[in-house]
């Protein structure tokens, strides 16, 4: 017995202590080293909508209309109706700087996963980002800029897009079919079914639903150079901008442009704030190159318009007194198939006040668009050569032009681009 030996049960005392010692040495280690290298803290994800009311659900919840700035997290659930627009952007928790952002275009749904980051900077591991069960349009941002690996994955019901370079990148998922666009970057499609098939810059790739392949082509044409403002920090590239007085305002002041970089991505930044200033309108426009100073879109089957934009301020309300004067309007001037000079002007404004201000201009096609302020939203249009009555459709561009109006505006833009193509089939972020 133990008690009739009193030097072994000192020995066994010494080595369960010793033993017990080495777990607690050998666990305060390999916690130490899960807490420092291993252990995830949660990004920043807000919720900006960019217009109408975004859906959000929080796990065996009800949505609720969201206009305003809102946080997203872990198992929250986003959906837009047909009229809406918003994105989720990701920020660092200690730096502050812009990741990533996820917009969902109209009818669409998705689930945030996952989006964490290493607990200590020590840490070497990733930023990771899933969103799932998504259906509908999306649009991937990616800062080119970041300090470590970033890896976001976004998921269908066919397969999952999976991207770890900065860049721009249009999905479009839905039961039938699975398809993203790099347009800046590269990135990995993977089908459920198995193949996975990687896509560098400017290529297109879908998943279809009962096809073992993974089909790819080129993807569609930027025409515009410097359509997203990154080659514009020291000088405009393309883009020429001037004030434009107005008649009954000659001696106004002048509205201001310059070249920056907002949430990691380029943008120009137009304001013109001073106190009763006036009418006046602020613009930049790019001539396209051809052999008649113009550039021929009829070997295109597609063509369509994209803007970027976010709306700060405007004094007015909609667009002024005759449908003229809004915060940002798109202008376009092209000729038809039959030599005919035209023009194609598009407005968005923030501010309505009923009784007060037009919400359409005379040779406009259709209705300006009112936005949410202080958020990004994107406007593409349809197929210029589909959707516009045939006598107005463009057979040769002249220039494109981005305008600020009014009196005071605070308006930035972070793309204005004109996208072409050889065919119209179904391409990610098209209508």
């Amino acid at each position: 017995m133990l008690t009739s030996n009193p030097q072994r049960l000192a020995w066994i005392t010494m080595l369960t202590a010793l033993v017990i010692f080495c777990l607690l040495c050998v666990s305060t280690i390999v916690f130490a080293r899960w807490l420092i290298f291993e252990s995830p803290t949660e990004l920043n994800v807000t919720l900006n909508v960019g217009r109408g009311t975004v859906g959000l659900a929080e796990p065996d919840s009800d949505a609720k209309a969201i206009r305003s700035p809102a946080a997203v997290g872990t198992d929250n659930r986003l959906s837009t109706d047909n009229t809406s627009q918003g994105y989720m952007a990701f920020s660092d928790p200690y730096s502050g700087d812009i990741l990533a952002t996820i917009m969902l275009r109209k009818n669409s749904v998705a689930t945030l996963s996952t989006a964490n980051r290493p607990r200590f900077s020590l840490s070497d591991n990733a930023y990771v980002i899933r969103v799932t069960d998504a259906s509908g349009r999306f649009e991937v941002w990616v800062s080119d800029d970041l300090k470590r690996e970033l890896r976001l994955e976004l998921s269908g019901p066919l397969g999952t897009a999976h991207i770890e370079t900065g860049g721009h990148y249009l999905v479009e998922t839905t039961t039938e079919y699975m398809t993203i666009n790099t347009r800046l970057g590269t990135a990995t499609l993977i089908s459920r079914a198995g193949p996975t098939q990687h896509l560098s810059m400017s290529t297109e790739g879908t998943i279809r639903l009962g096809d073992s392949a993974i089909l790819t082509r080129p993807g569609p044409v930027d025409l515009l150079p410097n359509w997203n403002f990154d080659q514009s920090q020291d000088w405009p590239v393309e883009w020429n901008c001037t004030h434009e007085y107005s008649p009954d305002n000659q001696s106004g002041p002048p509205g201001r442009w310059f070249f920056t970089r907002v949430d990691g991505r380029g943008a120009v930044h137009i304001e013109r704030m001073q106190p009763q200033p006036g009418p006046g309108t602020t613009l930049c426009n790019q001539y396209l190159s051809g052999p008649d100073g113009q550039l021929d879109v009829s070997q295109y089957d597609g063509l369509r318009l994209r803007l970027t934009m976010q709306v700060h301020h405007q004094s007015l309300s909609a667009c002024g007194v005759i449908g003229t004067e809004c915060p940002i309007m798109l202008h376009i001037s092209y000729d038809d198939k039959n030599g005919n000079r035209r023009s194609w002007y598009h407005g968005f404004y923030v501010e309505f006040r009923p009784n007060e201000g037009r919400t359409a201009c005379g040779e406009c096609l259709e209705e300006h668009e009112q936005l949410n302020k202080d958020a990004w939203y994107t406007y593409e249009s349809g197929n210029l050569f589909t959707d516009w009555p045939e006598d107005l459709r463009p057979a040769a561009i002249e220039f494109i032009e981005f305008r600020a109006g009014g009196h005071q505006y605070d308006v930035m833009l972070s793309e204005v681009a004109l996208i072409a193509t050889r065919d119209d089939s179904t391409l990610a972020g098209v209508p």
